[in-house]
C-alpha cells in the first residue's frame, strides 16, 4: 500500500483520536501512530489489514440469484407442502464455506442481517451455522443455478423441477 504524507497526516490524527476515545487499544492506535509518523513503509499493511478485498459485482450477483432461488423454494414449500422437497439436504440454503468462500458468505450475512433482505433465511441461521456450510458450496450453487435458468421461471416451478435443481 503506498501512502502519501497526506495520507498519513490524515490517518494519525484518525488514530490519535481513536487512541483518545478508547483506552483499551489505545497502545495498538499509538503503534498504528508510530508506523505512520516514521514512515516505516513495511508495516503499512498493518494500517489495513482489517479492510477487505472488493468484491466483484459479478459474484454479489451469483449469491444473489442464489439467495433468489432458496426464495423460490421456500415459497413453493410452503405452497406445496412436499416431504421430498422438505426433507432434501439442500432444501435449504447452507451458506458458504468459512474457510474458502468468505467473501461469499460475509456478504449473504450481510443481506440478510445487516440490509434485512431474504428474511426468509433467518429461521436456518442456527442450522447452517450462520451460513457457514464448511465445504465449498460455490460449484453445487452454479450447478444449481445452471438447471434453474432451464425452466421458464423459478417463482413458477414444480416440485419435480425444485428437486432437479437441488440434486444438479
Amino acid at each position: 500500500m503506498e501512502l502519501s504524507k497526506k495520507d498519513r497526516v490524515f490517518l494519525i490524527n484518525q488514530y490519535s483520536i481513536l487512541a483518545a476515545l478508547n483506552n483499551d487499544e489505545a497502545s495498538h492506535y499509538n503503534e498504528l501512530i508510530t508506523i505512520l509518523e516514521n514512515g516505516y513503509e513495511i508495516y503499512y499493511s498493518m494500517v489495513d489489514q482489517w479492510i477487505s478485498s472488493d468484491m466483484p459485482s459479478e459474484d454479489g450477483k451469483f449469491v444473489i440469484n442464489i439467495l433468489d432461488l432458496y426464495r423460490a423454494i421456500e415459497n413453493l414449500k410452503r405452497k406445496a407442502k412436499s416431504e421430498e422437497l422438505e426433507n432434501h439436504h439442500y432444501s435449504f440454503f447452507i451458506g458458504f464455506d468459512g474457510n474458502n468462500e468468505t467473501e461469499y458468505m460475509s456478504f449473504a450475512r450481510f443481506l440478510v442481517e445487516d440490509q434485512g433482505k431474504f428474511r426468509e433465511q433467518e429461521p436456518y441461521l442456527r442450522k447452517n451455522d450462520n451460513m457457514n456450510s464448511h465445504a465449498p458450496m460455490i460449484d453445487t450453487y452454479k450447478r444449481m443455478l445452471d438447471k434453474a435458468n432451464e425452466i421458464e421461471s423459478i417463482w413458477e416451478m414444480s416440485i419435480e423441477e425444485a428437486i432437479e435443481i437441488l440434486e444438479a
